[in-house]
């Protein structure tokens, strides 16, 4: 009898801590729809040309079956120089109102890349901001495979550079989302060029 009492205890504690562990990994806060809110918007490159560089970026949207989804993807290839000091290049969506508002009160992001196994960072921008351009970023890694990968970025993660002014987050000031290739200003040879898909951009909020 005490050993089926122990058994059934263990069983039990198994149980609890499997149900803990899924909801402590869930992750993303589910909308009603329980897929999030894709985002929408204008997709554009961009690069340092205002600033006389000559780093370049390209962007291709295609319509493509990934995973068994069919999904509009985002292709952007690209060079980075530093014939301005800073060299970039990059890309950003320019959010439609209804995108706009849910950014603004959005609890995190999510989308899928492929790539090349370079680094990137993903670029939450507001207002405060725009003065010395340090806005609140998180930084992630490509597979190097080419294996699409999902990242996952809840708001409290995105962080200033520390070369920058301090202002605090506020998401009623937001103007927009950037990804580029992180400090592409140090780049050398065998970091360019660079090529990455985006796709599935999505908003989560409570």
């Amino acid at each position: 009898m005490k050993k089926t009492l122990n058994w059934v205890v263990f069983v039990l504690c198994v149980t609890l801590f499997a149900v803990t562990f899924s909801c402590a990994t869930g992750g993303k806060s589910k909308t009603p729809e329980g897929n999030g809110y894709l985002a929408t918007g204008e997709w554009r490159p961009f690069f340092d040309n205002e600033n006389d560089g000559d780093s370049t970026a390209t962007l291709t949207e295609a319509v493509e079956t990934i995973n068994g989804e069919t999904v509009t993807t985002y292709t952007i290839n690209g060079n980075v120089t530093t014939k301005y000091q800073y060299g970039f290049a990059g890309w950003a969506i320019d959010p439609d109102d209804e995108t706009l508002e849910r950014l603004k009160k959005a609890t995190g992001i999510s989308f899928y890349v492929q790539g090349d196994g370079k680094r990137y960072a993903v670029k939450y921008k507001t207002k405060e901001c725009e003065s010395d351009y340090c806005y609140y970023e998180y930084l992630f890694n490509t597979d190097p495979s080419g294996e699409p990968t999902l990242i996952e970025v809840p708001i409290k993660l995105f962080m200033q550079p520390s070369w920058g002014a301090y202002k605090r987050l506020n998401q009623d000031s937001f103007t927009g989302l950037e990804w580029q290739t992180h400090e592409s200003w140090r780049s050398s040879p065998s970091t360019n060029p660079f090529e990455v898909k985006i796709w599935d951009a999505r908003i989560w909020s409570n």
